[in-house]
């Protein structure tokens, strides 16, 4: 079809239609401009609300990310305690054996000086020396097992308070995109 027929038929066209006509029109289209907005309003409801789920997951999730650090953290400490209970159990039963011996070496002492033997000073005084030299080992020990769990405890303390710092800070940049998110959609449904 020519242009010019094509012009003519539409005026005709435009002639023919009534007030009516151009009333159901607008009703229809302003039902379904109504119909789309309601579906839209719907769909960033949805949204939103799938934000909120995915934002309390990712704030679970937090918890979970700390769980591990927790049970290494309890499984060192659970480990410098059974260490330090292995220690303190060795020195305890040095000390104990040098008590024996020397409540052995007392008691035969004792009988032969009963016997009328003298008392050999010289011998007390070694056994005095080692159990100085026993004791000075056990608090030794004890020093060294105190200082290598107060670094321990700093060094997880350290690095707890990094990852945690991480985490918040991490959830909070999640958190903050979501929300602009949901402002960029309400602005383009609700003008």
């Amino acid at each position: 079809m020519d242009p010019e027929t094509k012009e003519y038929l539409e005026r005709i066209l435009v002639g023919l239609t009534t007030k009516e006509d151009v009333e159901k029109l607008r009703q229809e289209t302003k039902s379904n401009f109504r119909q789309l907005k309601e579906e839209i309003k719907n769909q960033i409801l949805e949204w939103r609300q799938e934000v909120k789920t995915d934002v309390e997951q990712l704030r679970k999730g937090g918890s979970e990310e700390t769980d591990p650090i927790r049970k290494e953290l309890r499984d060192g400490i659970q480990d410098l305690k059974a260490e330090t209970q292995s220690a303190l159990d060795q020195a305890v039963q040095k000390l104990e054996t040098l008590l024996q011996d020397m409540k052995e070496e007392r008691e035969t002492r004792s009988a032969v000086a009963r016997e009328g033997a003298s008392l050999d000073v010289s011998g007390l005084k070694e056994k005095m020396e080692l159990l100085r030299d026993g004791i000075k080992e056990v608090t030794e020990e004890i020093t060294f097992i105190k200082e290598k769990m107060k670094d321990g405890f700093v060094d997880v303390q350290t690095e707890l308070g990094s990852m945690i710092r991480f985490s918040y800070a991490d959830l909070e940049r999640r958190f903050n995109a979501l929300e602009a998110r949901i402002k960029a959609l309400e602005k383009m449904v609700f003008p």
